[in-house]
């Protein structure tokens, strides 16, 4: 993982050790995946995130999809669900907030219709840094692969990093922009 603060460089991403990475649920020995991807952004925590704790508002600043609804459960709480158009090619799915953490800057989420997994638990955390003049974005995932997908396990890791590069890239034009 390349985190060169002092330099300025704002991005990192990271594979987790291979003894996460592939740990074995004991009951079905489906191998859990998991990756994230960080980066820095010039603005304090707390005005980054209103941006992430607006669960269907994320297709404002987020071009990567068209389209993002509020359909069931409480606003902005845990167990909120949205609904998202991926901007590329119209194909929707469902995400479910599953954990909220307001004064921790943390929220984590599910695919629960059409996901590109499956057991997918998503999560989003900002940390202040620098007396609270910048906030580290970290986008994570932890998963398991659809039976018909376990000889595609690193390019699907692949596609989670490059989508959490291009939703913390956004994340970071948008919040430096305000």
């Amino acid at each position: 993982m390349k985190f060169l603060l002092p330099l300025g460089v704002a991005t990192a991403s990271m594979l987790v050790p291979a003894t996460n990475t592939f740990a074995q649920d004991a009951i079905n020995s489906v191998a859990i995946q998991q990756v994230a991807h960080s980066t820095v952004i010039s603005q304090p925590c707390k005005k980054v995130w209103p941006l992430i704790s607006d669960f269907a508002g994320i297709s404002s600043w987020y071009e990567g999809f068209s389209n993002s609804t509020h359909i069931a459960g409480p606003i902005n709480q845990v167990g909120s669900i949205r609904e998202l158009v991926r901007s590329n090619n119209g194909k929707s799915f469902q995400e479910k907030m599953v954990y909220l953490n307001q004064e921790g800057y943390t929220l984590a989420y599910s695919h629960i219709k059409n996901g590109p997994v499956r057991e997918t638990i998503n999560q989003v955390r900002l940390s202040d840094l620098n007396n609270r003049s910048q906030c580290l974005a970290t986008w994570g995932s932890s998963f398991r692969l659809k039976p018909d997908q376990a000889n595609d396990a690193e390019k699907i890791r692949g596609f989670f990093i490059k989508a959490f590069q291009n939703v913390l890239t956004d994340l970071k034009s948008h919040a430096e922009s305000r």
